[in-house]
């Protein structure tokens, strides 16, 4: 009884858990420049991408993953809708400036259009990890989940500023949600194993 109690609690606990997976830029999916729209399956998750970019929308995919910003023809923004309830995490890039004196691009993340992250920027060329201002961005199935370049906050020479994003890191929700009467259900198998070993100890 002891046993069975303590594998299904381990089961219920592995079930509540969330499930790491990672959005990698660099596949093929992203190599569509004059196409701005692109879809991609990532452990079990579909989704689907819309690009805008300088000139014609589309993907601008090079070493390291996805070019942003005004130099070249820099995409703009992209959207990411997906399938199944997400946190998004963080993500990988790095940022380019051609003067010492300008700032970094700076991003805004929003969900639904409403911003839950804002002036996100790399603080160099060098691959870095970069978290979300408020943390784990929880993204519903079929929210759509927007990285945007924030023009605005761009003045001077920083208007040539640049950036990479190579990937984002996300956690899938438990696909089965905890039944809230489990606990007594586990209760109740402890309390039977108990009065079962109290009966065995009386009978002896």
């Amino acid at each position: 009884m002891k046993t069975f109690v303590t594998t299904l609690a381990a089961g219920i606990f592995t079930a509540a858990l969330a499930q790491a997976a990672t959005l990698d830029f660099t596949t093929a999916p992203f190599a569509t420049s004059t196409v701005p729209t692109t879809s991609a399956t990532v452990d079990g998750v579909n989704f689907s991408f819309v690009a805008t970019s300088r000139g014609a929308d589309g993907f601008r995919q090079g070493s390291g993953g996805l070019s942003f910003g005004v130099p070249g023809n820099g995409m703009y923004s992209i959207s990411i809708v997906a399938d199944q309830d997400l946190l998004f995490n963080s993500m990988t890039g790095g940022g380019h400036t051609l003067t010492s004196q300008a700032d970094q691009l700076p991003f805004d993340v929003s969900v639904e259009g409403t911003e839950v992250a804002g002036d996100l920027m790399f603080a160099s060329s060098a691959t870095q990890t970069l978290s979300f201002a408020s943390g784990p961005v929880s993204v519903s199935a079929g929210e759509a989940f927007l990285i945007a370049v924030d023009f605005d906050a761009l003045v001077g020479s920083s208007i040539y500023a640049s950036a990479k994003i190579g990937s984002i890191d996300f956690d899938i929700a438990p696909a089965v949600p905890l039944p809230a009467g489990l606990p007594l259900m586990i209760g109740a198998f402890a309390g039977l194993g108990a009065l079962r070993r109290k009966s065995k100890s009386q009978t002896a």
